[in-house]
């Protein structure tokens, strides 16, 4: 008799296993929850940055510098909104980052429909543009851009005496970061990548896309790569395929599920 309840009891735990992984299987995707409810991205906050080598502009500074005739030289449209200079070993740079609002939605929430970044190096007492970050939205499913400075970062990571930039933006859908697209932009010396990703609340539907050339960086600065990614990630603003950060320790160059 007492062998025959064992089996009961067996039976039963195995049963109730089978159901919380076919209701695990049907309840709704965690990381795309949250990535509904993540808090916004704040926008227009300064970019963490290295003191000793960085500095952000004052507003009239910025003006100043970066007039009317300047920014139709360097071919700027759009409202310049933040200026970074930097005087490294290897010269004295600005990076300008603008935007374009596009609107206000009924949340009242400002929304925009481009973004537009650039470096420019100041080689005796002329400003010439080293690299453009450009971004705008797919208007058919988008309805907003922006720099994602929280994330973005100007430090010497590989102490070599020179700034390594992490630029991030990223878009939002009436479905706030489940399905937006993110990019970030690193640069070493002369040399820059971009790592391309697609939120998706289907699993299937993830896409992180690798420039090869990322893994030739120094260790620190992939490891603040990851950081960021880590960090977007606990915050709702990403969802990376499983095991993303094993398959990047493999110089993975797609991440997907």
């Amino acid at each position: 008799m007492n062998k025959f309840l064992l089996v009961v009891t067996i039976l039963f735990i195995l049963s109730c296993g089978d159901k919380k992984k076919e209701a695990d299987k049907d309840s709704p995707n965690t990381n795309a929850t949250e990535a509904a409810d993540a808090l916004p991205i704040q926008k227009h906050i300064s970019i963490p940055i290295d003191t000793f080598l960085v500095r952000k502009l004052s507003k009239k500074e910025m003006n100043t510098i970066f007039d009317d005739n300047r920014q139709i030289q360097l071919g700027i449209s759009n409202d310049v909104y933040q200026v970074y200079a930097y005087n490294d070993k290897s010269g004295v740079y600005y990076l300008l980052l603008t935007d374009h609002r596009n609107g206000i939605s009924e949340e009242k929430d400002t929304l925009y429909d481009n973004v537009y970044g650039m470096s420019v190096r100041v080689d005796k007492n002329k400003f010439k543009k080293r690299s453009t970050i450009k971004g705008e939205i797919d208007g058919d499913w988008e309805s907003s851009i922006g720099f994602w400075n929280q994330y973005s970062q100007l430090f010497d990571f590989d102490g070599d005496g020179s700034v390594d930039p992490i630029i991030v933006y990223g878009t939002t859908t009436q479905n706030n970061y489940v399905d937006g697209r993110i990019r970030i932009i690193a640069y070493h010396n002369k040399s820059r990548i971009t790592i391309k990703h697609q939120n998706s609340e289907i699993p299937d539907g993830r896409l992180t896309k690798i420039n090869k050339k990322f893994y030739t960086f120094p260790k620190s600065i992939q490891e603040a790569v990851k950081e960021t990614m880590r960090a977007m990630s606990k915050n709702g603003h990403a969802v990376f395929a499983d095991d993303w950060e094993k398959s990047m320790e493999n110089k993975a160059v797609r991440l997907e599920n």
